[in-house]
């Protein structure tokens, strides 16, 4: 799938808003026609926003757009002894059209780097790689990993969110 093709398929998706009861306003399962999105000011230069002090993340890297905690930076080692996952793999961060919100950001490994569109940073020893177009809806964005008795797995804590689904898996900006 191209670029554009996904982009597209983003906007259109973020234009007809959730449909999980989080927005039902312009949810077709509620009724109600999806409303046009509103006019966008221009972009705005990136800002590296505070890492919310419940978090600990790599000092080193501050500047990358997404942190990872130790705790998820910990999880993410012992995943890939346990499945093998091949030696110079990358955790790749990705953000994709989806969800009740209109955006869901995945995680996954990944072979392949491209030097001149990919962010690359370094985090607790794991290669961390996400495409830069996403920069402007991840910055400031810290992942950590949750193993309570609630709750468990790998949370995203983006503060360019302005919309999340109710079950926290997509978000809109």
């Amino acid at each position: 799938m191209s670029t554009d093709t996904t982009t597209q398929q983003a906007d259109a998706q973020a234009a007809q808003g959730g449909c999980c009861g989080s927005n039902p306003s312009g949810c077709s399962s509620h009724g109600a026609a999806p409303q046009a999105p509103a006019p966008q000011a221009p972009p705005q230069p990136l800002q590296q926003l505070e890492v919310p002090s419940q978090y600990v993340t790599d000092p080193a890297a501050a500047d990358a757009p997404v942190r990872l905690t130790e705790k998820a930076s910990a999880e993410i080692k012992r995943f890939i002894v346990e499945k093998n996952v091949p030696d110079g793999a990358v955790l790749r961060i990705v953000v994709q059209a989806g969800g009740c919100s209109g955006f869901e950001h995945t995680l996954g490994f990944d072979t392949k780097v491209n030097e001149e569109s990919d962010v690359i940073s370094e985090q607790y020893g794991v290669p961390v790689v996400m495409d830069g177009k996403f920069a402007p809806f991840m910055q400031g964005t810290v992942v950590d990993y949750l193993d309570g008795i609630d709750k468990r797995g790998f949370k995203f804590d983006n503060p360019n969110a302005t919309g999340s689904c109710g079950c926290g898996s997509s978000f809109s900006v």
